[in-house]
C-alpha cells in the first residue's frame, strides 16, 4: 500500500472485490483519482495500487489523507470503516459509497461542506447509476448555510448551530435573517428577510441568521444566533513600543464592541513597517487568526489627505498618522468607517474593502 505523499484536496477510489476493483481502476481514470484495490486483483505484485492489509486500516488511512474517498464496497464495511476516524463535519472528507456495479451512489459523509453530494452525482454520470443523496435541504430545494457560506467565502460563527438551523429552515420553523451583506439566495416563505438596520423579533422568532459584519445590539433570551461572517474589514493600528499583546486585544475587542461590529470579520491587521516585528501586534494577529500588512511612512503619506494628523506622530514615524492610512491602504484603497481612536497608548481605524 502506498499514499505517501497524498495531496487533502486528492480524491481516492478504495475496492474490496475483484469486480469492485475493476471499477475503481476505471472510475480512477476518469475522474481522475489515485486508486487501491487489494494486491491480488493485479497483475503486478510489485503494482503500488495495490494493498495487503485490512480494508479498514486503508480507509482509516487514507481519511485522514485525501479530500474524497470512494469506497466500493457493502455500506456497513464503509461506517465501520470510518466510525472510528470521524472528527468534524467541518473537516472530514467527502465519503461515497457504491456498490461493484455502480448501480447506487451514495453520498454518505460530508454531503455538504465536502461536496459528497456533488461528487455522487458526477460519479452516478459515469457509471450510469443512481445518486442517492438524503440531504433534507437538497431533496426540498431549499438553502443550505454551510454550502452557502463556502460559496460565498463567509466565515460561520456558531458554526456547532449549524444542524439547529438546517433543521429550522427544513421544518419550516420561525426564522429571520438579518441580511446586510446582500446574499443572493432565495429563501422560503417561513424565512423573513430584514436587510435595514433595524431589527425587531417577534416572540415566535428564536432562530436569527446575521449576514455581514454587523452584530446586533441586544437580543431577546433565548434566541439562537448564527452568523455568515465576511472577512472584510482591516484594522489599523498604531502603538507605543512594548505595549502587551492582551492590552491591544482587549482595544481591538472594544473597539469593535462599541460599534456593534464582529471581530469575526476582520481580514487583516496593517500598521507602519517599522512595528512589523512589534509583539504585541504579533500578538494581537496570532489571537484573531490573521494577517499582519505592513507599509512605509511614504506609501501611507499617499493616502494622508483629510486624515487625521498628529505632529507628535509625525515627529516620531515621519508621516501624522498611522492608523487611518494604514487601514485604508490595508483595505486596498478601501473606505474608512472608523475613525482613528485613542485607546491608551494604542490608536485604532478600520476600513471595509472595496466593493462592500
Amino acid at each position: 500500500m502506498n499514499i505517501v505523499g497524498a495531496d487533502r484536496t486528492d480524491r481516492i477510489v478504495i475496492a474490496v472485490t475483484k469486480k469492485g476493483s475493476q471499477l475503481a481502476l476505471d472510475l480512477a481514470a476518469q475522474l481522475p483519482a489515485r486508486v487501491l484495490v487489494p494486491l491480488r486483483f493485479l497483475e503486478s505484485p510489485m503494482d503500488p495500487r495495490g494493498y495487503l492489509t485490512s480494508v479498514s486500516q486503508v480507509v482509516q488511512e487514507a481519511f485522514v489523507k485525501y479530500s474524497a474517498l470512494i469506497l466500493i464496497m457493502a455500506s456497513g464495511v464503509a461506517v465501520r470503516s470510518v466510525a472510528p476516524v470521524l472528527r468534524d463535519k467541518r473537516t472530514d472528507p467527502a465519503v461515497i459509497v457504491l456498490d461493484e456495479e455502480g448501480r447506487f451512489v451514495i453520498s454518505l459523509l460530508s454531503g455538504h461542506l465536502g461536496g459528497a453530494n456533488r461528487l455522487a452525482e458526477e460519479i452516478a454520470g459515469l457509471t450510469g447509476g443512481t445518486a442517492v443523496i438524503t440531504t433534507a435541504s437538497d431533496l426540498n430545494k431549499l438553502p443550505s448555510l454551510d454550502l452557502l457560506a463556502k460559496r460565498l467565502h463567509l466565515g460561520i460563527e456558531n458554526s456547532y448551530r449549524l444542524t439547529e438551523f438546517a433543521g429550522a429552515i427544513v421544518n419550516g420553523d420561525p426564522l429571520v435573517l438579518w441580511d446586510r451583506w446582500g446574499l443572493p439566495e432565495q429563501w422560503p416563505e417561513h424565512v423573513r428577510v430584514v436587510n435595514g438596520p433595524d431589527l425587531t423579533l417577534s416572540a415566535r422568532e428564536k432562530f436569527l441568521i446575521i449576514a455581514g459584519y454587523q452584530e446586533y445590539p441586544s437580543l431577546p433570551s433565548g434566541t439562537a444566533v448564527l452568523a455568515l461572517r465576511p472577512a472584510c474589514l482591516v484594522v489599523g493600528i498604531g502603538c507605543c513600543k512594548g505595549v502587551p499583546g492582551v492590552k491591544i486585544i482587549g482595544a481591538i475587542r472594544r473597539y469593535f464592541r462599541e460599534r456593534h461590529w464582529a471581530t469575526g470579520s476582520i481580514k487583516t491587521i496593517a500598521t507602519i513597517d517599522l512595528k512589523a516585528q512589534e509583539p504585541g501586534i504579533v500578538e494581537a494577529c496570532q489571537e484573531f487568526k490573521v494577517p499582519l500588512v505592513t507599509f512605509s511612512e511614504a506609501k501611507l503619506q499617499t493616502v494622508m489627505t483629510g486624515l487625521q494628523h498628529s505632529d507628535f506622530v509625525e515627529d516620531t514615524v515621519g508621516v501624522g498618522g498611522v492608523c487611518e492610512p494604514a487601514a485604508i491602504l490595508g483595505a486596498g484603497n478601501g473606505r474608512l468607517i472608523g475613525t482613528k481612536d485613542n485607546l491608551g497608548q494604542i490608536t485604532l481605524a478600520v476600513a471595509l474593502l472595496p466593493g462592500h
